[in-house]
This record gives C-alpha cells, structure tokens and sequence, in this order.
C-alpha cells in the first residue's frame, strides 16, 4: 500500500506496510482496506485505526476464504468469503459466507449470517439495498441458485430473480442502469476457441436482454487465454466502459480497456491501439490488464492494474506501470454542472459554430478526441465562435468551454470528412 501526489510520485512519510493489498473504501476521515482474507480500518497517516479491532480477535470468528466486503454509513462490515463462525449461543456454527461485523470489528450477533455450499467471492449493493452476489456455489441457504443471485438487504435470497446462465462462470463487476437492467462483467462461458463470454445485460428480474450484444474477450499474451473482466464504468452518455484480463475484445485489438456502445458493440471512439503492456514477474508470470477505472473530478480518469507501458493508439509510453491517468470522455462530470452551448451543424466538416448566450470572462474553447488529446484550442470572443474543423480525424470529438482554469461546460461534436 502506498500514498501518492498527484504528479504520480510517491509519498515518502507514508508507511510501506503490510495491512492492505485489496480494496479501499472511504469512510468518513478514515479507510476501510482489504486483505486478503479480512478487512481492516486505518487512519488518514496509514496507521491502524485503534478502534476497529482485527476481526480475527474476535473469539466467535476465524477468517479463512477471503471475499468481497461492503460498508455501511454507521461503518458496519457486511464481508463475504467463507469464514468460520462459533457461536452457538445464537445458532451460528461452521462455515458461513455473508458475516456482519459491528462498526468496532466485533462479529454482529444481532444479524443473521448467511451460508450456501460454495463461496461468495464478490458482491455489489443495489440502489434498493438488495446485494447481487456471485460465486462457487450451486445452492444458497439449501435453495438451488446460478453463479449471480439477489439477496435482500438482510442476506435471505431474493427468490423473484434468476439468472439463466451455464453453471460455469463467475462475476467480478455489476453495474445496476436507472430502468433496473444490470451489467454483470467476469467470465461465464468459455468456447472451444478461449473465445470468452465476459459481460451480460440482465434484465430486471434476471433474464438474458436479448438486445444486448454478446461480448467476448481473450488474452492471447497469457498461457492460458482466458479472458475476463474485472471492471465496468457507464459513461453519461450511455456509453460503457470495460477493463480487465484481455487483450482481444470480439477479435479487435483492446489492451485491458474498451469502449462498447450502449447496445455492447464495440466501440472505435477510443483505446483502439495496444493498451497496456506486458509484465512478466519473477516468477515468469505474464500479466496484461486493468483491474479498475477510478473518475477523477477534472473529466478523466485513472486506469490501475498489472502492466508495464501504455499504448493509447497514436503514442507509446513505455514509462507507465500500474496506475495511469488518461484525460478525455468526461466521466465523472456531473449534468447539473455543465454550462450548455448550442454546436451546429452536428455532425460537422470543415466549420462548426459554437453559440452562447454570454460570453463568460477569460473564455476559451478546447476541443479535444476520443483518446483525450488537445487538437483544436480557440478563444471566445464573440457569442458566436467558430471551429475550424479542417484536418481534423473524423469520430467524436468533445467540445470544452473554459473560464480560466475552471471548465463550464462541454458537447460532443461528431467530425465527418
């Protein structure tokens, strides 16, 4: 676990310890960090928070199959795994798989702690506080159940949802859409080729959408080519981005990132070149993906995994290992915060004019491709500006407006030939 600056440099008064590895989650002045079999609390200076005990201190619990966790406002721990539980006083003994924790690290004996035959090894909350969870299991709780199931806020199984996907398979990333459609990214089906199927749209009540694209990704670089993926961030404009363990996505060259459009095709808007290199360890393992897509608040966003260099399509840069910042596609950008501006024609070649109603102070207009780069930098002068287009590549382009150092607002222009 490290700290960095924002240039990317590392934070030397931090401490180089051993207490994370996984996961990390915010909460209030302090963070929640994985292990690999538990969870723990520390402090903003890296030290252990002394009130959250280890879990393991806790006479009633023993960690053994490390999962997934989830935290609560108050700071309670839902984690998952398989674990083992003594507490006969409140009929809980053996093996279980969704454990609640008090916000001090002490086993919940108030709350029923959840079972099934395999292991629950990752998790997700739902807007309506229902988890959709995935694992090795063939049964939860006695009920026979496929590799993603619903539970409700309490752990008992949500008996109105079902997945009809081969028993073979797991999910590392759902993402629930505003009409209750859920993508759930991993790998669910493996093909004779190592051709994998690695993202489904589930309808509410857990069927396959029909309408959804069929993904599939390989990692050609690896002995095994099994392809995966690991994280999935929708764009504002419905757009999906997907990171994992793969170097193909539906045949094209993708390195660990794509771009799908909303209906699951692939997309040629952005990350078309290599992507992130090959990282072969000590060991001779060879690694070649992302595990997450972090937004960062100026429109970009952070890529972090297994890799060494980044190939964005018109430029290498052998320099970057494990976390990345990439500019462009305006995640994280709220709508309430944009400033809008008229573009017309659009789509556009050779001229579009740019219209507001206001010219604000210190104005000016960046325009910027699919992969984030500056192509086109103009002043505001004027409520009417004009965007030379001339020589530009065609595809989507975003248009910035800018006051100072402050972004107001910003519109996809689509530049033809």
């Amino acid at each position: 676990m490290a700290k960095l600056f924002p240039d990317g440099s590392r934070n030397d008064n931090f401490p180089i310890t051993g207490v994370g590895g996984g996961k990390i989650t915010a909460w209030e002045d302090r963070f929640y960090i994985a292990t690999n079999t538990l969870v723990r609390r520390i402090l903003s200076n890296g030290q252990l928070d002394p009130d959250f005990q280890s879990l393991n201190n806790d006479p009633l619990f023993s960690s053994l199959q490390g999962g997934d966790y989830h935290v609560y406002p108050d700071g309670r721990v839902l984690l998952s795994g398989a674990h083992t539980v003594d507490d006969p006083a409140h009929g809980f003994d053996g093996l279980y798989n969704l454990i609640w924790f008090t916000n001090t690290g002490w086993l919940d004996t108030a709350k029923q702690h959840r079972t099934s035959d395999g292991v629950v090894f990752e998790f997700e909350e739902q807007p309506d506080g229902k988890f959709l969870c995935t694992g090795t299991m063939f049964t939860y709780e006695g009920v026979p159940v496929s590799r993603i199931f619903r539970v409700h806020p309490d752990g008992s199984l949500d008996t109105t949802f079902s997945v009809p996907i081969d028993t073979w398979g797991e999910a590392f990333a759902f993402h629930t859409l505003p009409d209750g459609k859920i993508l759930a990214g991993g790998v669910f089906r493996n093909q004779a080729q190592n051709d994998t199927l690695c993202l489904l749209r589930l309808l509410p009540n857990g069927d396959l959408d029909p309408s959804f694209a069929e993904v599939r990704c390989k990692a050609t670089y690896a002995i095994n080519p099994l392809g995966y993926l690991l994280d999935i961030h929708v764009l504002p404009d419905d757009r999906i981005l997907i990171a994992g363990r793969f170097d193909r996505v539906n045949g094209a060259v993708r390195g660990g990132i794509a771009l799908l459009n909303g209906d699951g095709s692939l997309s040629d808007d952005a990350f078309t070149g290599e992507g992130c290199g090959l990282f072969v360890d000590d060991f001779g393992f060879r690694y070649k993906g992302i595990s997450n897509v972090v937004p960062e608040p100026g429109g970009g966003f952070y890529i972090v995994g297994a890799y060494h260099g980044y190939d964005d399509g018109t430029q290498s840069y052998p320099d970057q290992r494990f976390i990345t910042r990439l500019y462009g596609l305006d995640v994280g950008v709220r709508e309430q915060e944009r400033l809008r501006f008229a573009l017309a024609p659009n789509p556009a070649s050779g001229t579009a004019m740019l219209q507001l109603q206001d010219v604000p102070a210190q104005s000016r207009v960046l325009l910027r491709d699919a992969l984030g780069r500056t192509v086109l930098h103009v002043p505001v002068q004027h409520t009417a500006t004009a965007l030379p287009l001339a020589g530009l590549a065609a595809g989507v382009h975003v248009v910035e407006l800018w006051s100072g150092a402050r972004r107001l607002g910003y519109e996809r222009l689509v530049v033809v030939p």
